[in-house]
C-alpha cells in the first residue's frame, strides 16, 4: 500500500469511528494520520491536508466537550421516572409488534423490503410517527435524500399526520441528513386542521432514544465510554451500529452481557438505565455490509 493510499484509508477509519459515535477512537486516528503526515515530506509541506486534519480533530473535540457537558448523572423527578415506565410500555402493544419486522429487516441492511413493509403500515394507520421516522431513518441509511424530501411532500398534501406531527418530522429529516452531511431544503409545515382522531390506531406516544452512551466494566475496556447514535428502535431494545474495525468491541459485548451503566438521551430527557446485549449480528447487505448489530434492551426502572 502506497503511503497515499494509507492515508486514505486511516482518513476513512477515522470517520467511521466518527459518524458510530467512536469520538475517542476518531480522535486517536486523526492524531495518528496528523504524526505520519509530518514523517512524510512529500505530505508535511501540504498546508491544506494538515488544516485540514487539524479541522477534523477540532470537530470531534467539539463533539467530545458538548458530551462532557451533558448532566453527568441526571436526577429524574418521580413524575419523570413514572412517565419514563408508562412510555417503555408500548412494548407491549399489538401495533409495536407489527412494526417490529419492519424494523428487523432494516438493522440488517435490508433496507428497500424495509421501506415496503413501514409504507404498508402507514397506509395502516399504525403509529404513523414512528413508522414514519423509521422510513427517515431507511432513506438516509440509502443516502437517499431526493427520496426522502420526495416522501415528505407527499406526507404534507395527505391527512396523516398533525401539523406538530408535520413540524417534528420536518426538523427530525433535516437533523438526520445532517449528520450525514447532506444539506436539504423542505418546505414549511403551514398550520391546517388536525386530522381525526379516528384515523390514528394505537398509542402514539413512546419513549424515543436518540443516543446512548455505555460506561464498559471489565477487561479490556474497563472504565471506557462508548458513545452510540441510535440507528432503529423497536419499544425498548435499541439498535446501535459497530463498524467492523472494531470487532473486538463487538465481540466483547455478547449477547447475554449486563450493561450496568448506559446513559440515555431522548428527546424529552437525559436519563441513566441499565440493559443487556440482547443480540449481534453482521449486516451481509447494504451500504453497511461487514459492519455490526448490537441490540440492547433498556431496563425502564
Amino acid at each position: 500500500m502506497s503511503e497515499r493510499e494509507l492515508i486514505k484509508t486511516l482518513l476513512k477509519e477515522a470517520e467511521i469511528y466518527r459518524t458510530q459515535g467512536l469520538l475517542a477512537d476518531s480522535k486517536a486516528k486523526y492524531i495518528e494520520i496528523l504524526s505520519l503526515i509530518g514523517k512524510i515530506s512529500a505530505f508535511s509541506k501540504n498546508q491544506k491536508l494538515v488544516d485540514g486534519v487539524k479541522s477534523k480533530i477540532r470537530a470531534v473535540d467539539k463533539s467530545l466537550d458538548e458530551l462532557k457537558a451533558r448532566p453527568d448523572k441526571p436526577e429524574l423527578t418521580q413524575d419523570m421516572q413514572s412517565l419514563i415506565k408508562k412510555l417503555f410500555a408500548f412494548s407491549q402493544t399489538k401495533e409495536a409488534a407489527a412494526i417490529e419486522g419492519a424494523v428487523a429487516l432494516a438493522k440488517f441492511g435490508q433496507y428497500d423490503q424495509a421501506l415496503h413493509e413501514f409504507h404498508l403500515l402507514l397506509e395502516q394507520g399504525i403509529l404513523p410517527l414512528v413508522t414514519a421516522k423509521n422510513i427517515v431513518r431507511c432513506y438516509v441509511a440509502l443516502k437517499k435524500p431526493d427520496a426522502m424530501t420526495d416522501e415528505f411532500a407527499k406526507w404534507l398534501s395527505r391527512d396523516i399526520f398533525s401539523f406538530d406531527e408535520l413540524k417534528q418530522l420536518r426538523s427530525f429529516i433535516i437533523g438526520a441528513l445532517e449528520k450525514e452531511g447532506i444539506k436539504v431544503v423542505l418546505p414549511e409545515v403551514t398550520a391546517r386542521p388536525k386530522r381525526a382522531a379516528a384515523a390514528k390506531k394505537g398509542p402514539e406516544t413512546f419513549l424515543e432514544i436518540s443516543a446512548i452512551s455505555i460506561h464498559l466494566q471489565g477487561s479490556p475496556f474497563q472504565g471506557q465510554d462508548l458513545d452510540f447514535e441510535v440507528q432503529f428502535q423497536s419499544a425498548n431494545t435499541v439498535t446501535v451500529h459497530v463498524p467492523s474495525a472494531r470487532k473486538e468491541v463487538a465481540e466483547f459485548l455478547a449477547p447475554g452481557t449486563r450493561l450496568d451503566d448506559i446513559q440515555c438521551y431522548s428527546p424529552i430527557t437525559v436519563f441513566r438505565s441499565s440493559g443487556t446485549i440482547a443480540g449481534t449480528a453482521t449486516i451481509k447487505h447494504g451500504p453497511r455490509q461487514g459492519d455490526y448489530t448490537l441490540d440492547i434492551s433498556i431496563d425502564a426502572d
